[in-house]
């Protein structure tokens, strides 16, 4: 219970207890005034019971009470109703001057109330300072031992400052140490690149063990198997003199054992294993002691980094991994180095078969704004080797066509690659600037990375002109062969027919003849049937030599007689052969000599021959008109022999026909008398041996002209006319 319960006893009890407590004092009180009566005043009773407030001390539950009091001293008088009227007024005032007397014990109650609050109030003050003096007594004992033990506490700390300051300081000469060993291991990791030889590599990690000899190293190799040999490749620490022997017997070495259990090993003194032998100095202390870490290409052991020491020395943990970490770059690095070396080879293979095959390569980025090719690809663009097709403007200036239509760029088969993501093949014609036009195949297929995703594209590309032109030559030529089939079988349905119709006839006569002898009366007819005979033999002899001088013409075996000759003789000897003829028929045969004489280089036979089928063609079949045959000269060194007529002229869907065998226009009955339809084929025959041309220009209704040029003196006969 606390000081202030103590000093005021009313305030252990509960406000509702207390107030129930007065009620039923004021209520007893009231009970005896009532039995009373009010003669007699029993109000006093009242101040009591409020001097009793002193202990309790709580004005409001005392001024409660008080008015209570009054109440209950004025509710008797009132009720009284046995008082005499005269006696009224006393009790009256006797009432008032009680409930007066009651109120003023309740202000003096009410006072002595506040006078013990105020005292209990000053002392609760002065208690409670007590109590805080007393726990700032106790906080300043407690404080002076937390000083006193901080104290202690301060001499040992600054003792064990002093030792870890010593401790720091041989913490930071390590730290120091171990920053340089990191140092040069990361300027060794830098310096390791991807383009060094294993040369190179291994003499820098021989460079790096230089700096990192510390403590009981003294030095350091690197050693590699070469057949049943180990071969010290560099070394470090070994004196001026280097070391006494460069290999070693792989079975004898102390780096087969840790090549062959493939783990990091030392030997702390070689007198317990005096059957090994490691790399000694030529000069000074022999080493006794090895550390020693496999290196290994492709996962196979191919030889060790070792340290060592001319004293019997057991390696620390720090050593150990500093070694292996070491050894494990410089295997890296060698396998680096031999994967650069074979990368290296493909690659020059590779560029060596790029330039060398004879189809063009184009490989592009991802968005097609550099664009490289091989030589051959570079010449079908007509752009330098290895240019950017792009850079060159070349690219954009092509028209790609397919099918007949020009394709969209973005549908050129290198950016489709690239957009899609897909392989495709075509067949394309490309239309490069200056009009060229290149007919190629290309297979283009995207070039991806390790996720899918698209980094470019390669092209493949055959130019296939060579091929297109010979494949329609081919087309041409097959077209020629079966025009020549449907020539053959012409021809030979012709001469089957043109050779038995004169064959029936001179068998008929024959046996007409026969019948004849054996009869004088009809051998006034034998003449007759003679002559007939002799006709029907002689065109059948002309139509086989016709047949087998074509026959002979159509296997290249056309025999030119070279030599130089006057035109204009052989024109005027043709002009006169064929001047009875014309005259026979009506028509007017002209001949225009040329303007200059002309002497030609060719066959004289050969050529009156062509002269002479072509003026006797003309004659043959003009009804009406003239001939005419003149001559002049062309340009390159060249003359023209025209023979012109006014007959009836050749259609333009049969001009390509004239030339070929048995082909005549106006003879469909195929009356011998009109000829054989083999004499324009014989003269172009003729005219292409001697390295001529023969031409025809003609219109229905308005006759024909037929041109022959040859060659003139200057100009000597094609190797094929020879």
């Amino acid at each position: 219970m606390s000081e202030g319960r103590r000093a005021n006893p009313g305030a252990m009890f509960p406000a509702a207890l207390l107030a129930a407590g007065c009620a039923v004092a004021v209520g007893a009180v009231l009970a005896v005034d009532w039995l009373t009566g009010a003669r007699v005043n029993l109000s006093i009773l009242y101040g009591i019971l409020l001097a009793a407030h002193m202990w309790v001390r709580r004005p409001a539950l005392l001024w409660a009470q008080a008015a209570a009091s009054v109440v209950a001293t004025f509710v008797v008088y009132l009720a009284d109703t046995g008082v005499p009227a005269e006696e009224s007024p006393f009790i009256f005032i006797n009432r008032t001057l009680a409930a007066l007397a009651v109120l003023v014990i309740a202000a003096i109650v009410h006072r002595k109330v506040l006078r013990f609050r105020e005292v209990e109030a000053a002392r609760e003050t002065i208690q409670r300072h007590n109590r805080e003096l007393e726990a700032a007594n106790r906080e300043l004992a407690a404080r002076e031992e937390e000083v006193a033990r901080q104290n202690e506490e301060l001499q040992s700390q600054a003792e064990e400052l002093e030792r870890q300051s010593e401790e720091l300081r041989v913490a930071n000469d390590e730290l120091m140490r171990r920053e340089r060993t990191l140092h040069t291991l990361l300027a060794l990791s830098r310096s390791l690149t991807a383009d060094l030889t294993r040369g190179e590599t291994m003499q820098r990690v021989c460079d790096a063990l230089t700096q990192l000899l510390d403590g009981p190293a003294t030095a350091a190799a690197i050693l590699e198997q070469e057949g049943d040999e180990l071969a010290v490749q560099c070394h470090q620490g070994f004196g001026p003199g280097g070391v006494a022997t460069d290999r070693i017997p792989l079975a004898q070495s102390f780096a087969s054992l840790v090549m062959t259990r493939g783990r990091t090993a030392y030997l702390e003194d070689l007198a317990l294993r005096p059957d090994l032998k490691l790399p000694q100095p030529k000069d000074g202390q022999p080493v006794v002691s090895v550390l020693a870490a496999p290196l290994r290409v492709g996962g196979w052991p191919v030889g060790t980094l070792e340290l060592y020491s001319t004293r019997g020395t057991a390696w620390s943990e720090e050593q150990v991994a500093l070694l292996e970490s070491l050894a494990a770059q410089t295997s890296v690095s060698l396998e680096a180095a031999k994967l650069f070396d074979a990368v290296t080879q493909e690659r020059r293979r590779l560029e060596a078969i790029l330039r060398t095959v004879p189809f063009g390569l184009a490989v592009a980025n991802a968005d097609a704004s550099e664009i490289r090719l091989n030589p051959a690809g570079a010449a079908i663009f007509s752009v330098p080797a290895d240019a950017n097709l792009a850079a060159e403007g070349v690219y954009s200036a092509v028209r790609v066509v397919q099918d007949g239509r020009q394709l969209p760029v973005e549908q050129y088969p290198l950016r489709r690659a690239i957009r899609e993501g897909i392989d495709s093949r075509n067949e394309v014609e490309l239309l490069l600037p200056g009009g060229r036009r290149v007919a190629l195949l290309i297979h283009a297929a995207p070039i991806k990375d390790k996720d899918g995703k698209v980094t470019g594209a390669v092209a493949a590309l055959v130019d296939i002109t060579a091929q297109k032109e010979l494949q329609r030559e081919l087309d041409v030529r097959r077209r020629e062969a079966e025009e020549a089939s449907v020539r053959k079988t012409r021809f030979l349905a012709a001469v089957s027919h043109d050779i038995r119709t004169p064959a029936n006839a001179i068998s008929l006569l024959a046996e007409l003849i026969r019948r004849t002898a054996s009869n004088p009366a009809l051998a006034g007819e034998v003449p007759e049937l003679a002559r007939e005979m002799q006709s029907s033999a002689l065109s059948l002899v002309n139509l086989l030599g016709d047949v087998l001088d074509v026959a002979r013409f159509d296997s290249g075996r056309i025999e030119v007689q070279e030599c130089e000759f006057s035109l204009g003789e052989l024109l005027a000897e043709e002009y006169r052969r064929m001047q009875p003829l014309a005259r026979e028929k009506g028509l007017a045969l002209e001949y225009c000599p040329p303007p200059e004489p002309l002497r030609v280089r060719g066959d004289r036979v050969k050529l009156s021959r062509v002269v002479g089928n072509l003026l006797g063609n003309a004659i043959k079949f003009t009804q009406e008109g003239s001939v005419r045959l003149n001559a002049d000269c062309a340009d390159n060194g060249r003359c023209r022999i025209r023979v012109s007529d006014t007959g009836i002229g050749i259609a333009p869907e049969h001009q390509r026909y004239i030339f070929d065998e048995f082909f005549q226009l106006s003879n469909p009955e195929r009356d011998r008398n009109k000829g054989t339809g083999l004499g324009l084929a014989i003269c172009k025959r003729l005219v292409d041996a001697m390295g001529g041309r023969l031409e025809v220009q003609s219109e229905p209704g308005k006759g024909s002209t037929f041109t022959v040029t040859l060659p003139t003196a200057g100009v000597p006969l094609p190797s094929a006319a020879r």
